[in-house]
């Protein structure tokens, strides 16, 4: 590569490249925006009516009570293991009228760390964490329910801002904490 330097048309002391100067000049301009496909999607921003968007309000553990427009990620389902059958199911969010939380259990877990690195030998640091397993009872709007594990977000949007909520099957809290710390979201209602 042969670099040189321009004096009439560079500003004094610019190293030009007369490759790299061709290979720009001959470049097509860039699309303005990106194809539709490769944003990322997020809720709450398709025009007109969106089955995904609906109605409804989220009741958390602390009876807290958050209405407004929910939704789920775009075009993605509800997954609910079942544990009677031993397999996933899928279920449509636009088919779903409820989902109510179960606990199956509850407790202050002890906190164990290994004595030393590379140590096969634990001991009790003498702190708990909250820890807790869920399941959901899903109720559809035929009236057929689902019982079973689900991990997924919602999003609530009301009042001029958005929520994330997370359904888990597992929670774990910090150390320290207590069970009614360790909040979840207990019922979904959806018009």
């Amino acid at each position: 590569m042969i670099l040189v330097i321009a004096a009439a048309s560079a500003p004094a002391g610019e190293v030009r490249d007369e490759t790299l100067d061709w290979l720009l000049s001959r470049a097509a301009t860039a699309p303005a925006t990106r194809p539709a496909d490769t944003q990322p999607a997020v809720p709450f921003e398709r025009p007109g009516e969106d089955p995904e968007k609906r109605k409804g309000f989220i009741l958390l553990s602390n009876n807290e009570k958050i209405p407004g427009t929910i939704c789920t990620t775009r075009e993605k389902p509800i997954r609910i293991w079942d544990p009677s059958a031993k397999q996933y199911v899928d279920v449509p969010w636009a088919l779903i009228k409820s989902m109510e939380a179960r606990v199956l259990w509850e407790r202050d877990e002890k906190e164990w760390h290994f004595v030393e690195s590379g140590s096969d030998i634990k001991e009790y640091s003498g702190k708990t964490y909250p820890a807790r397993e869920l399941e959901y009872v899903v109720t559809l709007v035929n009236g057929q329910t689902i019982t079973g594990g689900i991990v997924a977000p919602l999003y609530v949007s009301g009042s001029g801002h958005t929520l994330t909520f997370v359904l888990y099957k597992r929670q774990k809290g910090d150390l320290g904490k207590t069970l009614k710390d360790l909040v979840y979201v207990k019922r979904v209602e959806l018009e």
